[in-house]
């Protein structure tokens, strides 16, 4: 998506798109016509999905530290992240196939909160959809016991290369 079509767009918009880009992402990582193709798993997917709503956050100005300490409040708080759980049917024997289950959790959970806001006074926006799926993905992570501190070093990292590759462009 370019950066025009994204600022025509609403913020919720914007996060749905970033959502499919995921997805989109990884069937593309995953594709035959891919020659670079490399077999990926779990933790290459949650590379992905983590990547992507960090760009996200940057660009629509959601700190994603503030979601992190929201996350953390939720989770000692006594209702505890029960609804956010990673559900035990996960497919144990293909990770890929086990994220997009995943993913799809995210989905039914994303579209039951929209169909409560429409009946109470909540309101649904991006703020919550950024928590909802960071829940997921961070709950995800404890499941698969993926060091997800070093997953957001290697996504940093690979920002990090993405911007100095921008920057060379744009000077040259």
């Amino acid at each position: 998506m370019d950066k025009n079509e994204s600022d025509d767009q609403s913020p919720l918009e914007n996060f749905f798109n970033m959502f499919d880009a995921v997805e989109e992402d990884i069937s593309q990582a995953i594709s035959d016509d891919n020659e670079e193709a490399t077999e990926i798993g779990g933790y290459e997917c949650l590379f992905i999905a983590f990547s992507n709503l960090r760009l996200y956050c940057m660009s629509s100005g959601i700190s994603l530290e503030q979601i992190d300490e929201q996350y953390q409040a939720l989770k000692e708080s006594p209702g505890d992240l029960g609804s956010f759980a990673v559900h035990e049917d996960l497919d144990e024997s293909n990770e890929v196939v086990s994220f997009c289950k995943l993913m799809e959790q995210v989905e039914d959970s994303l579209s039951a909160f929209e169909l409560r806001c429409e009946k109470s006074e909540e309101v649904f926006d991006e703020w919550t959809c950024v928590l909802i799926m960071y829940s997921y993905l961070k709950n995800y992570c404890a499941k698969e016991e993926v060091d997800f501190e070093n997953l957001q070093q290697e996504i940093s990292l690979l920002h990090a290369e993405m911007e100095s590759e921008i920057k060379k462009d744009e000077i040259s």
